[in-house]
C-alpha cells in the first residue's frame, strides 16, 4: 500500500513538474516572440522615419523631373503613353497617380509613393524568420532599414524600389506556397486590394461610355458599378479561400509581382533569370557536398523541403494544377496588359512592351558611368561595407553548412545578381539596389548562424559585427542622406541637382510676384539643360522650355545656360539684366535674366556677365 502510495505521490510530483516545466516554456516562447514583435515595431520605424523624414529636402533629380512630367500629363490630362525607348515602365506613375490624387500633386506626395515602398520592402523580411531565423530576419530587415543605397533611393521618385518590393514579393509569395501556408490576412488584403485594381478602370471606363457628358449620370453609373465590383470580387476571394484553404493566392500574387516587376522595369529578365539560375546552383551545391562530405544535416529552420518535389506537390492533382497554371497565366496577361495599355487606353503600348527589350538590349552595351566592371563592388565598399562583408560571411556558412536551402539561394542570388550587372557595360548606382536586397537577407542569416552557435566565440563575433554594422551603416546613411546628398564625391549621387538650384526656384517666384502676374508670369528657358525644373514650374502655364535662343522674348525672365553666355548680351542686352547664377548639377550652371523694369538694384547689365562670372 505504501509502495503505491509512494509511486502516486511521486507520479503526480512528477507530472506538476512536467506541468510547470511547460508552462515556463510556453511563457518564454510568448515573451520571445512579444520581444520580436516590438523589436519588428522599432525597426519599421527607424525605416519610415529614414524615409519620410524631410522628404523635399533634396531637389529631384532629372530623372526624377522626367517621371514628374509624365505624372503631371497623367494627373491633368489622364493621359499616359508608354515609350519603350526611353523610359521604363507604368507602374510608378498609376501607384504615384493615387497618392497625388488624394495628396496633391506635389514634390512629398510623389515620393511618399515610393517611400512607402522602401517601408514595405523591410516589413517583408520578417516574413523570412522561419527561413533565416528570427534574429536571422530582424537582422536582414535593420540592414535593408539602414543601407545608405536602400533610404538614398527611397527618396528618390523612380522606379527602383518598387522593383526591389516586388522581387522580395516574388520569393516571398513562392516560399509560402512551397511552404502549404493557410493563406494570412496580409496575403487576403494584397490580393483583394490587387482584384479592385484590375477592375476598377474597366467599371470607370464603361461609367464614362454610358454616361457620356450627363455627369450626374456618370457618377451614378461609377457608383453603382464600384458596387457590382466589390460583389464581384467578394465572390472570387471567398472562392479562392474555399480551394485549399487559400494556398492558391500565394502562387497568384507571385504570377502579379511577376508581371509588375516587368511593368515597372525592363530590366526585370535579369532578376527572374538570376532567380531562376540561384533556385538550380542550390541543387547542384548540395550535389556536390553530397558526393564530397556525405548528406548534409537538414536545418531547424525551413519547415518543408525547398524542393522542385514538394513544389509539384503543392500543385496538387492534374485538375488542381492546370487550373492553377491557368489562373496564374490569366493574372499574368491581365495585368500586363492592363499597365501597358494604361488601363485600356493605349493599345499600342501592348506591342511597345515588347519593343522594350530589343531597346534595352542596345542601351546595356553602353558604359553609362565609365567606371568599368568593377564599379558596383567599388561603390559598395565606399558606402555599404558591412552589407558586402557580412553576406559574403553568410554565403560561405551557408555554402559550408549547406543545411539551409533558402539561405544557399540568397547566397547565390546575391552574387548572381552583382555578377549580372557588373557584366552589363551599363551602370547607374541605383541598379545596385537588386543585389543589395538579396545580400541584406544572407547577410541577415549569417549573423544568426553566429548568435545561435553553440560556441561563446561565434556569439561574441556575431553580436560585434551586428554592432558595428548597424553603426557605421547608421552614419552614412545620415551623411548620405541628409549632409552629402548632392555632393558627387558619394558613391549614390550621380548627377544629381544640386541644392543652389532650389535658389533659382525661389528667386523665379519672387520676380514672378514682383511682376504682379504671379505664376502667370513668363519664363522663358532657352538652356538645353533644364531637368529637373519643369517639375519645379509645372504650376507656370507661361513657362516655355525651348532649349535653345528665341528671337525677341517678351517674357519676365529667361533662363539661360553659362555655355550661352558669348550671345546673352548681343541678343537680351537692351531688354534684360542678370539677376544671378545657379548650379543645375555638377558642371552645369545656370544664369536667370529678368526684365529691366523688374530688375533689382543689384542685377548687372548683360554685358558684364563675363567680368563677373569666372
Amino acid at each position: 500500500m505504501n509502495k503505491n502510495k509512494n509511486r502516486l505521490e511521486e507520479s503526480s510530483q512528477q507530472s506538476a513538474v512536467g506541468s510547470q516545466s511547460e508552462n515556463t516554456h510556453n511563457s518564454q516562447l510568448t515573451t520571445h516572440n512579444s520581444l520580436w514583435l516590438v523589436a519588428c515595431f522599432l525597426i519599421t520605424t527607424i525605416a519610415a522615419f529614414l524615409r519620410f523624414f524631410w522628404l523635399e529636402l533634396k531637389p529631384l533629380h532629372h530623372d526624377e523631373g522626367v517621371n514628374g512630367f509624365f505624372l503631371t500629363t497623367l494627373f491633368r490630362e489622364g493621359i499616359y503613353k508608354y515609350d519603350p525607348s526611353n523610359y521604363h515602365g507604368p507602374t510608378l506613375y498609376y501607384i504615384a497617380l493615387a497618392f497625388t490624387k488624394s495628396f496633391g500633386l506635389d514634390t512629398i506626395p510623389i515620393r511618399l509613393s515610393v517611400a512607402i515602398f522602401g517601408v514595405l520592402t523591410v516589413v517583408l523580411a520578417f516574413f523570412l524568420k522561419r527561413y533565416i531565423g528570427k534574429i536571422g530576419s530582424l537582422a536582414a530587415a535593420l540592414f535593408l532599414a539602414l543601407s545608405p543605397g536602400m533610404v538614398y533611393i527611397s527618396r528618390y521618385f523612380i522606379h527602383e524600389i518598387l522593383f526591389v518590393f516586388l522581387s522580395l514579393g516574388i520569393v516571398l509569395s513562392v516560399l509560402y506556397f512551397i511552404e502549404k501556408r493557410k493563406a494570412g490576412a496580409f496575403s487576403v488584403a494584397t490580393m483583394t486590394l490587387l482584384l479592385l485594381v484590375c477592375f476598377l478602370p474597366t467599371a470607370l471606363n464603361l461609367a464614362s461610355v454610358a454616361g457620356k457628358d450627363n455627369m450626374t449620370l456618370v457618377w451614378i453609373l461609377r457608383i453603382g458599378l464600384f458596387a457590382l465590383e466589390a460583389v464581384l470580387v467578394f465572390m472570387i476571394m471567398r472562392m479562392l479561400l474555399a480551394w485549399n484553404d487559400g494556398r492558391p493566392i500565394y502562387l497568384l500574387l507571385a504570377s502579379a509581382s511577376t508581371v509588375l516587376l516587368f511593368a515597372t522595369k525592363e530590366t526585370a529578365f535579369i532578376t527572374i533569370g538570376t532567380i531562376l539560375i540561384a533556385a538550380v546552383c542550390v541543387w547542384i551545391w548540395r550535389k556536390i557536398y553530397r558526393a564530397m562530405f556525405g548528406e548534409p544535416k537538414e536545418g531547424e529552420l525551413e519547415p518543408v523541403a525547398l524542393t522542385w518535389t514538394t513544389f509539384r506537390e503543392r500543385l496538387g492533382s492534374s485538375t488542381d494544377s492546370m487550373l492553377l497554371i491557368f489562373a496564374c497565366v490569366f493574372v499574368f496577361a491581365y495585368i500586363g496588359v492592363l499597365f501597358f495599355s494604361s488601363f485600356f487606353t493605349y493599345q499600342e503600348g501592348i506591342s511597345k512592351a515588347f519593343e522594350a527589350y530589343a531597346i534595352w538590349t542596345k542601351t546595356g552595351n553602353k558604359d553609362h558611368t565609365q567606371n568599368g566592371f568593377w564599379a558596383y563592388l567599388k561603390w559598395g565598399m565606399q558606402m555599404e561595407s558591412p552589407i558586402f562583408i557580412l553576406s559574403a560571411i553568410g554565403t560561405l556558412i551557408a555554402l559550408i553548412k549547406a543545411r539551409h536551402r533558402f539561405a544557399l539561394f540568397a547566397g547565390f542570388w546575391a552574387f548572381g545578381m552583382l555578377a549580372a550587372y557588373s557584366l552589363i557595360p551599363y551602370k547607374t548606382p541605383w541598379l545596385a539596389l537588386s543585389f543589395l536586397l538579396p545580400m541584406c537577407i544572407i547577410a541577415g542569416y549569417g549573423i544568426n548562424e553566429l548568435l545561435t552557435s553553440r560556441d561563446v566565440g561565434q556569439k561574441i563575433l556575431g553580436a560585434v559585427l551586428s554592432v558595428f554594422a548597424a553603426v557605421i551603416l547608421g552614419y552614412q546613411t545620415y551623411d548620405l542622406n541628409f549632409v552629402r546628398y548632392d555632393s558627387d564625391q558619394m558613391a549614390y549621387v550621380y548627377a544629381h541637382t544640386e541644392r543652389g538650384f532650389l535658389d533659382l526656384i525661389k528667386n523665379i517666384d519672387y520676380y514672378a510676384e514682383k511682376s504682379g502676374k504671379g505664376k502667370d508670369a513668363g519664363v522663358d528657358i532657352i538652356s538645353p539643360d533644364y531637368w529637373s525644373m519643369p517639375w519645379y514650374l509645372r504650376e507656370y502655364p507661361q513657362a516655355i522650355f525651348h532649349g535653345k535662343f528665341v528671337d525677341a522674348p517678351k517674357s519676365e525672365m529667361i533662363v539661360a545656360s553659362e555655355t550661352q553666355a558669348g550671345e546673352l548680351a548681343r541678343r537680351y542686352g537692351a531688354n534684360y539684366k542678370y539677376a544671378g547664377t545657379y548650379p543645375l548639377r555638377p558642371g552645369v550652371k545656370l544664369y536667370l535674366l529678368v526684365r529691366n523694369d523688374l530688375a533689382d538694384a543689384s542685377a548687372k547689365e548683360l554685358y558684364k556677365i563675363g567680368e563677373m562670372i569666372p
